[in-house]
């Protein structure tokens, strides 16, 4: 009998045994959402790092985008103020003078070496 009574006592006992603390579901949920909080949060930073990359590469090709837009002016034909000026004139005394005989002697000589073709 009185195995029996320990044996009914047993599996009475046997349901409520296996049923969890309270406490153990508890401290699981909140860690199961602090692990939840911590994974929307990574998300966040990620679309945030991501966000900014973008913004900046668009910066970058809007600013190459401008920077080709921009032409350098082109020179102008003439512009007075860009010419430098002008040197003192040169008095003619200081030219080598070759006189008109010499000079006339010189181009026959140019002249009948460029008609004696071999």
């Amino acid at each position: 009998m009185r195995a029996s009574i320990v044996l009914m006592a047993l599996v009475c006992a046997s349901p409520a045994v296996a049923q969890p603390d309270p406490l153990i579901l508890q401290r699981e949920a909140e860690l199961q959402a602090q692990a939840d909080q911590l994974r929307r949060r990574d998300v966040e930073i990620t679309n945030r790092l991501s966000t900014l990359e973008a913004t900046q590469q668009t910066n970058q090709a809007l600013s190459d985008i401008a920077a080709m837009r921009q032409r350098t002016p082109l020179p102008t034909i003439y512009d007075p103020n860009a010419l430098p000026p002008r040197a003192a004139p040169v008095p003619a005394g200081s030219f080598a003078q070759i006189p008109d005989d010499a000079l006339a002697a010189s181009n026959a000589r140019v002249r009948a070496a460029a008609a004696n073709r071999r």
